[in-house]
């Protein structure tokens, strides 16, 4: 019984850290996907490039030549 409440402890705390990473992740601004390629911000506040497809942003990558 008492490895059932210890599994259910670490179960709960993963899911609230898991919780906790999805809201983080949502409050950062999404890249406007006016055109094809777009300038957002990366996760530190650099300036990164990304590449939209349908609307939505695919992937973003350093700039530079």
């Amino acid at each position: 019984m008492r490895h059932l409440g210890l599994l259910l402890l670490v179960l709960v705390g993963l899911a609230v850290a898991l919780a906790g990473l999805v809201l983080a992740r949502g409050s950062q601004p999404a890249a406007d996907c006016a055109s094809r390629v777009v300038i957002a911000r990366g996760p530190h506040g650099e300036p990164v490039e990304c590449v939209c497809i349908g609307g939505r942003l695919s992937t973003c990558f350093d700039p530079g030549p």
